[in-house]
């Protein structure tokens, strides 16, 4: 748990008296807390139930607030000689060493300069701009609903303090470990409503078109409604089984869910469409049997190849070592596969049975009587022969009079596109024709190239990373105290590198050398800051104040050894039997802390016999190296250690927290091969278990939490390169089977136009290259192959006289049909925006983003695409009816 306070409009305010007084006041509350002295960790000094709970801030200074009324309050001037405590004092009551950083937070100095280009010992503090306090908790001992219930009752302390101090002029921001995972799964829980949302949105905007007032023959309003829920069923049951899996459901998975609503919804007005559009080709709207083939054959193969290529490009996808999109890949490739199901199964039956009762009616008749009439140019016009004496044919020839007479009054459909036309697909055939102008043609490809090329030249000026703060809610108490923690303290404090060898005994001297000999390479890394050089070498280190910029010259094995030396129980490293080339290595931290030690310095080692006997005198001496060393219970022997370093501070500095992972891994596996390799291991004492825990045989590595993000955002760009191969490659794999036809090629190259646009998205939009990223990239794989692949293969499967007149057939049928699906995706997404998570609002402007690309991928590039590059039909692909465009003063074929 922690605390940060700052008087708002003042910039030395943390070093006042009245913030010191502050801080103890709230220290004061925090200890009255239930259960505080059954979950705090005590110190070593005092281990009593009852006793003194460690804490780290700017109340270290005392023991006690009456030292602090004794050394500063009751002094003439309290301002003066709280300064002068805190840079002459750098050791805490507990004996912990003072961070100033940590304690003040951005401090100012005497001479201008700043935290990194002070002196030590000569700079002097004269103020700073935060002041913290941070609360150890027994986690590892206390029962976790305890922990849970100590927590929670000092998150209601701190949102009552923080309201009641605000008004007094005090900023107040909290954090606790607990809360960070409570308050992203909030993020994921909080914007389930925008689910719903997104559902009602699209199930309106899918109904809406569908809906055709003025021709209710051809509408389909209740069909669309029942997709609808059928690409629901498909989420329930697509997540359920991989939830049955225990795969982890998180934010990522439940932004999936919009997604998923997407490629149904395509997949449902796709049907509908084709069944549609059978009634109007099929000579008086055909039988049932008729158009479910026709449907079939035209929508049918198109959704199945590109539910393949979905499914296939998120499975490759879930191969990527990041857990996040190997999670959600997982998701979303087990939904699609059932949404698919679904769709040709549940849905199509719930199509036949309403084409069942339309046949009935004479419906498909009367569709295809008034649709023949509206697109058979005046005069001439011709209709099929029909039986007059039929029910059906005497409401056909009333409804065709009714359409004759509107048509004497326009000449052709193309002279007026009405609201109700745009829903009939009318405004596509003028958009056909407008787009297979030549100055068109030559207009929209520069101007995708230029905003291509644009995308790719610009990717430098992406920002990369993810800041703790976008992970959780906007409203979350987190985001002001992560904010001023990585602004102000991290971007001071160098990481701590903790250097863990476990599995081994550490009083052989060989092992002693071994540990001194690793923690040496960390120490001559270029990453790490150099060793803070105490006057009187490193001999004394142990009792001088040490600057929290530099790694220490302390660790738990140098103040072992000094008490073993003082004690007369160690030996030179080659007299001990060590090789010399390992005592040489063991000797480099000594030298680096002293410089008047020569190169053949040969370092003192603990000898085996005394090495339990002052290990022990040493913890009590400095009782908080304990939490560095894991002894096994029955024995005694120590049996895994920690030796610690400081990186250089990187706050903001993406490139450098990559460097130094990356250095992290070459120094683990340097240490392995070089120092570890051939160390003594005894059999009968590994693998430990101690408290509980078992610790392996020999391992030897670097750790830190942060470097666990860090080592995500090292692999992100080869991670994408990998992801975004194998999908396109996939999804080519199955175009090629599929279509058989080199426009598969076409189709693919469209997708990843739409991933080279997405990089513009992040440029205008100010949007980081991170994990969400990643994940949105690999999402329009399976995203924008929809809508270039349901025109590729509409587009094959058309013979025609020339490349033009395929184009605009094309577009006349299916264009208007990737149009709608791609809009009511659109209209979909909208709730999105409103999220109060920034993991879900870059996910809305990414997937807005991959939308619009591939419609205009697929409505306007490709399109143009095709009608210039030769592109032979695909016999086998071929509808088995003449479409009534090819030649409108002819009746269309029969079977």
């Amino acid at each position: 748990m922690a605390i940060i306070v700052r008087k708002v409009g003042s910039e030395t305010a943390a070093l006042s008296p009245e913030t010191v007084e502050l801080m103890y006041d709230l220290e004061a509350l925090i200890d009255q807390l239930p259960m505080r002295h059954e979950v705090c960790l005590h110190s070593s000094a005092d281990p009593a139930p009852g006793g003194r709970c460690v804490h780290r801030g700017v109340t270290n200074l005392w023991c006690n607030r009456t030292q602090y009324e004794a050394e500063v309050g009751s002094k003439p001037d309290p301002a003066v000689a709280l300064v002068d405590v805190v840079n002459s004092r750098a050791v805490g009551c507990l004996g912990m060493p003072i961070e100033n950083h940590r304690v003040f937070g951005s401090p100012t100095y005497d001479d201008g300069s700043t935290f990194r280009s002070a002196v030590p010992g000569v700079s002097r503090i004269t103020g700073a701009v935060y002041a913290s306090s941070w609360f150890l908790l027994d986690v590892a001992e206390a029962r976790e609903s305890v922990v849970s219930a100590h927590t929670g009752a000092f998150e209601r302390l701190m949102r009552r303090e923080q309201s009641r101090l605000a008004a007094q002029g005090w900023e107040v921001e909290f954090a606790y470990q607990e809360a960070f995972d409570g308050e992203i799964a909030r993020s994921v829980t909080g914007d389930i409503p925008l689910v719903i949302a997104s559902f009602t949105f699209t199930l309106v905007a899918a109904v809406g078109t569908q809906m055709h007032l003025a021709r209710p023959e051809m509408g389909a309003a209740t069909q669309a409604s029942l997709g609808l829920a059928c690409v629901a069923l498909s989420v329930f049951a697509g997540y359920g089984i991989v939830i049955f899996f225990g795969v982890p459901f998180t934010s990522l998975s439940l932004v999936g869910i919009f997604i998923l609503l997407g490629v149904g919804v395509d997949d449902v007005l796709v049907l509908l469409e084709a069944f549609r559009l059978a009634r109007i080709t099929i000579p008086d709207g055909g039988t049932v049997e008729e158009r479910a083939r026709f449907a079939t054959e035209r929508a049918g193969v198109s959704i199945t190849i590109t539910s393949a290529t979905n499914i296939i490009a998120f499975s490759l996808g879930s191969m990527t070592v990041i857990p996040a999109v190997n999670w959600f890949c997982a998701y979303m490739a087990c939904a699609i596969l059932f949404d698919f199901l679904l769709c040709v199964t549940l849905f199509m039956a719930v199509i036949v049975w309403h084409e069942r009762r339309d046949q009935a009616k004479g419906l498909p008749a009367i569709a295809y009587k008034k649709s023949a009439v509206e697109t058979v140019p005046l005069p001439g016009l011709e209709t099929p022969d029909n039986d007059s004496g039929s029910t059906i044919a005497k409401v056909v020839d009333g409804e065709v009079k009714a359409v004759e007479k509107a048509t004497q009054r326009r000449r052709t459909w193309t002279a007026g596109v009405t609201f109700e036309g745009v829903f009939r697909g009318q405004h596509m055939r003028a958009y056909g024709d407008f787009l297979m102008l030549t100055p068109v043609r030559v207009v929209v490809v520069c101007g995708f190239l230029a905003f291509g090329m644009s995308s790719l030249l610009l990717m430098s000026r992406i920002e990369e990373g993810l800041p703790r703060t976008s992970l959780a809610p906007d409203d979350s108490f987190l985001v002001g105290f992560f904010s001023i923690f990585d602004t102000t303290y991290q971007a001071q404090e160098g990481l701590t590198l903790d250097l863990h060898v476990q599995g081994v005994d550490h009083s052989s001297p060989e092992i002693q050398a071994r540990v001194m000999a690793a923690w040496g390479m960390h120490l001559r890394s270029g990453v790490i800051e150099p060793l803070h050089k105490p006057n009187g070498g490193w001999m004394v280190a142990q009792n001088t104040p040490l600057d929290s910029r530099y790694s220490s010259p302390r660790s738990w094995l140098t103040v072992v050894t000094q008490v073993a030396i003082a004690a007369n129980a160690t030996a030179p490293c080659r007299a001990l039997g060590v090789s010399p080339r390992v005592c040489a290595a063991a000797a480099v931290p000594y030298r680096l802390a002293d410089d008047s030690l020569t190169d053949d310095f040969d370092p003192p080692l603990v000898v085996r016999s005394a090495f339990n006997a002052t290990l022990n005198e040493a913890l009590e001496l400095v009782p908080s190296m304990s939490d560095r060393l894991i002894r096994r219970r029955t024995d005694g022997v120590l049996v895994a250690s920690i030796v610690s370093t400081k990186a250089v501070p990187v706050a903001g500095q993406y490139k450098r927290q990559l460097d130094i992972y990356k250095e992290c891994v070459r120094l683990d596996e340097a240490i392995n091969a070089e120092v570890f390799t051939g160390a003594e291991v005894n059999a009968e004492l590994t693998p430990y278990v101690t408290n509980g825990v078992s610790i392996p045989n020999l391992r030897v590595f670097t750790f830190n939490n942060f470097l666990v993000y860090w080592q995500q955002d090292a692999v992100l760009k080869d991670e994408l390169v990998t992801n975004l191969t194998f999908a396109g490659l996939g999804v080519l794999i199955v175009c090629m089977i599929a279509l058989a036809h080199p426009a598969a090629l076409i189709a693919v190259s469209g997708v990843g136009i739409v991933d080279i646009f997405l990089f513009g998205s992040l440029i205008i939009g100010g949007i980081r290259f991170n994990v969400i990223s990643v994940v949105n990239f690999v999402m329009a794989v399976g995203l924008a192959v929809d809508y270039t692949l349901h025109f590729c293969h509409a587009f094959l499967a058309q013979p025609g006289a020339n490349r033009i007149t395929r184009v605009k057939y094309t577009l006349n049928t299916m264009g208007d049909c990737i149009l709608k699906g791609g809009g009511t995706t659109l209209v979909g997404t909208l709730p999105m925006a409103f999220s109060t998570s920034t993991i879900f609002r870059v996910f809305f402007a990414l997937l807005f983003s991959t939308i619009l690309y591939g419609l205009a991928v697929g409505l306007v590039l490709l399109p143009v695409v095709l009608s210039v590059i030769p592109m032979p039909p695909a016999p086998h692909l071929k509808h088995d009816y003449r479409d009534w465009y090819v030649n409108p003063n002819r009746p269309p074929d029969g079977v």
